[in-house]
């Protein structure tokens, strides 16, 4: 059983990494709460500190940062959904680049991934330099306008 334990473990804590540098609402076991960007996050045994940026507090007052004791914590709420999908994206380069799938590596915990173990792709962008890079920008900017662009369908 060991196992089970430390896979679920190891589930809970990639989920809770995934939700860095998006906004979150922080709900307090007294009912108030916080709402900004998650910076950073500790698992410490069974209790979960975190940091929160450009902060806005139940009360409606703006806080530049905020470390909350996990002990107060009551539950975190994810407040937007990310647009940028490693795996999928790896895909997307795969087909429109002709990358030989083994040159990709993805990162689910960073929602990130790393080509010919070079350049590294995330949503906030492309890192590394050269016509390759170039290239991934490219159409790093080309899937993220397909993701922003609002469905519509057809009747």
């Amino acid at each position: 059983m060991g196992d089970s334990v430390s896979e679920a473990t190891r589930r809970l804590r990639q989920e809770l990494y995934s939700l860095l540098d998006r906004v979150v609402v922080i709900r307090l076991s007294d009912g108030s709460r916080y709402e900004g960007k998650l910076k950073g996050i500790d698992v410490d045994g069974l209790t979960l500190h975190a940091v929160l940026e450009d902060v806005r507090d139940s009360s409606g007052n703006e806080i530049p940062k905020v470390f909350i004791s996990g002990s107060r914590i009551s539950e975190i709420i994810l407040k937007e959904k990310a647009v940028f999908n490693a795996k999928e994206f790896a895909a997307y380069v795969v087909d429109r680049l002709k990358v030989r799938p083994d040159a990709v590596k993805i990162d689910e915990i960073l929602n990130a991934v790393r080509f010919l173990d070079r350049y590294v792709v995330s949503e906030k962008g492309v890192e590394g330099s050269g016509p390759f890079a170039e290239k991934l920008y490219s159409v790093w900017q080309e899937y993220m306008e397909s993701k922003s662009k609002p469905r519509t369908s057809v009747s």
